[in-house]
């Protein structure tokens, strides 16, 4: 990921997050010209301050770099599979309405939020 694309990414989850870049800074103990600098691209964070990053917003580094675990999920869906499989066909259909309201609600608020 490039430097701009990361700027972007912890743009994105500071506000989600409801921090300012002051707020954010004070978090992590650290300037708020060098989060600008970091969200703009001109400066990209150690590791020490990446970390403190992910936790300040409660996420995961890996999602912060926009490298979400793929092993994790294609592991996680696939249990889940299975145990839908074990279920009636009725109940599987409902759960599987649940999932798709519950995945159509988090694409808006993602889209809301670019």
């Amino acid at each position: 990921m490039d430097k701009k694309a990361f700027g972007k990414q912890l743009q994105r989850y500071r506000k989600r997050a409801g921090y300012s870049q002051e707020a954010l800074a004070e978090k992590i103990e650290c300037s708020s010209i060098f989060i600008s600098y970091i969200e703009r691209g001109a400066k990209t964070p150690g590791l020490d301050t990446l970390v403190k990053l992910a936790n300040a917003l409660d996420i995961s580094v890996d999602i912060l770099l926009g490298k979400e675990l793929n092993n994790y999920t294609s592991k996680k869906l696939k249990d889940i599979e299975g145990q839908l499989k074990m279920l009636p066909s009725l109940e599987q259909q409902k759960i599987l309405d649940i999932l798709e309201s519950i995945v159509a609600v988090e694409l808006d608020y993602h889209r809301e939020r670019e």
